[in-house]
Parts: C-alpha cells; structure tokens; sequence
C-alpha cells in the first residue's frame, strides 16, 4: 500500500491551481470543486474511478491548530485516525520531503460498510498544521496512489500563525 514516490509527477501539464487561504491547490485539471464546507478545499474526480464504487475518491485540505511540531502533530493525526470507528488501522508513517509536507501517513477505516484507503499528508507551518487527506475506496485506491502524491509534491502551501 505503501508506494512511495512510485510514480510522483514532477511537471504541472493537465493540471490546474485551486486558490485557497492556504495557498494554490494544484490538483488534475479533470477533478472539480466538491460544495463540502468544514475544510479550506475539497475535489474529487468528475468522473469517479469506478462508477459502481460505494465511496466516491476525494482530496480535502485542511488546516488545524498546531501542536507545536512536526512529531507532536503527526502523534495527534494518528491519533485521530485511531479514534475513528467502527475501525481503522495505520499502515504507515513516513517521511514526505516534497512539498510543504513533512509526512505521509497510509491508513484504511470502514465508512458505510466500505473499506476506504487514505493517504494523509501532514505539515507543520507557521502555529498551523496543514492536512491533506485523500481517499478512495480499497477497489480503486492503487490506481490513485500516484495522483494523491503527486497533489502533495506540486501544491504550493503556506500558512502563517
């Protein structure tokens, strides 16, 4: 599950910036604005990989109050996704050195009765902890892996206390 930096593009062709108070979103250019509110910007395909999936595959970005650093935020992401239920589990933490995330963390919960998939991108700026969380169904998650990265690697994020 794990993947990292498996296929991470490094050019933005086909891609588009999404403006947020956080700075610009770059996400693929077929992925449309999603009218969720509670976070600073959702997408998700226009087309969703698999039309008969039970989970339609997204990208939040949100920011929260820092805990002080990049070790004590990530403590208190994977405790957050511990906390989750029914279940959830951790597959990994790792360090993320593109973008203005500083780690990468791959878990799966159930929600309706669908296992889902994430990766969830962390950072630590300014007195803010900036999330990225993309998810997919379990079905199709391998063939977004690369694009959730990639999301990380290219978006152009600052957040200021």
């Amino acid at each position: 599950m794990t993947g990292a930096d498996q296929g991470v593009r490094t050019t933005t062709a086909g891609w588009r910036t999404r403006a947020t108070a956080a700075g610009g979103f770059r996400v693929p250019a077929h992925w449309i604005d999603d009218d969720r509110t509670g976070a600073l910007a959702v997408v998700r395909p226009e087309t969703s990989v698999n039309p008969n999936g039970a989970f339609r595959e997204n990208a939040v970005l949100s920011v929260v109050e820092s805990a002080g650093d990049v070790v004590a935020d990530s403590s208190n992401a994977i405790a957050e996704v511990r906390a989750m239920v029914p279940w959830s589990h951790v597959v990994s933490v790792t360090p993320w050195p593109q973008g203005p995330f500083d780690r990468r963390m791959q878990f799966l919960y159930e929600y309706d009765g669908v296992a889902v998939a994430v990766t969830k991108f962390t950072g630590t700026l300014g007195g803010s902890r900036i999330d990225l969380t993309c998810s997919a169904g379990l079905d199709v998650y391998p063939t977004l892996v690369s694009t959730f990265d990639s999301i990380a690697a290219l978006s152009d994020l600052e957040v200021h206390a």
